[in-house]
């Protein structure tokens, strides 16, 4: 039956409702310490490793969820006249679209270099040709 109850939903809470209210500061407070229990924890396990041992690929995206838990608190934090327009981690159409014309322009100024390059060595190849 409990699992009805929160499955269920609840009517409005009236002036005299049984919940008891959180405040906002206090759900951030508790963000924060849980963060930083997973923060000191992973230390702790990559304390742990053996000397000369790398981290492993499953370190390095715990390390990174914990960095933008961190960001996301700073920024929940902030007042909200500091706040700048957020930019997330996923990237729009917008900047797909950017980032695949940079790859484009990128392939055709390395294919550029290449043709010079392959033009400078056949001319280097010429020149030591007629002289010998």
């Amino acid at each position: 039956m409990a699992e009805e109850d929160e499955t269920t939903p609840q009517p409005a809470a009236g002036p005299k409702s049984k919940r008891k209210t959180i405040s906002r500061k206090a759900v951030v407070g508790q963000l924060w310490r849980a963060a930083k229990r997973q923060i000191d924890t992973h230390e702790e396990h990559l304390a742990d490793l053996p000397k000369g041992t790398t981290a492993s690929e499953a370190d390095a995206k715990a390390l990174a969820v914990l960095a933008r838990t961190v960001r996301e608190l700073v920024a929940i934090e902030e007042p909200p006249a500091t706040r700048k327009d957020k930019r997330t981690d996923d990237p729009s159409a917008d900047d797909l679209r950017h980032v695949a014309q940079l790859r484009q322009d990128l392939a055709r100024r390395l294919e550029a270099l290449a043709a010079q390059d392959a033009g400078e060595n056949s001319q280097e190849a010429d020149a030591d040709g007629d002289a010998g």
